[in-house]
């Protein structure tokens, strides 16, 4: 076999799964269209959640910056 003719063969060999696996993309992408009606709930849901979520967060340490603060004036002031 020569190095023009292994070439041709990887060549054709990688060509071929190349369009393999743009095949399956294309039907994975064109296969589950029911999906897309309930992704948007759960993304509703999920940022519903995480902005619950920071805001507790946010809140509980914005309570503690501000007694933080509050005694950091005091220590201040009575300097």
């Amino acid at each position: 076999m020569t190095t023009t003719a292994a070439t041709a063969t990887a060549t054709a060999t990688a060509k071929r799964i190349e369009y393999r696996i743009t095949r399956e993309l294309l039907q994975r992408r064109e296969g589950p269209v029911e999906q897309e009606h309930i992704t948007p709930w759960a993304d509703r849901l999920i940022a519903i959640g995480a902005v619950t979520v920071g805001l507790l967060v946010l809140g509980a340490y914005v309570e503690e910056l501000l007694w933080a603060a509050v005694a950091a004036a005091t220590v201040f002031t009575l300097r």
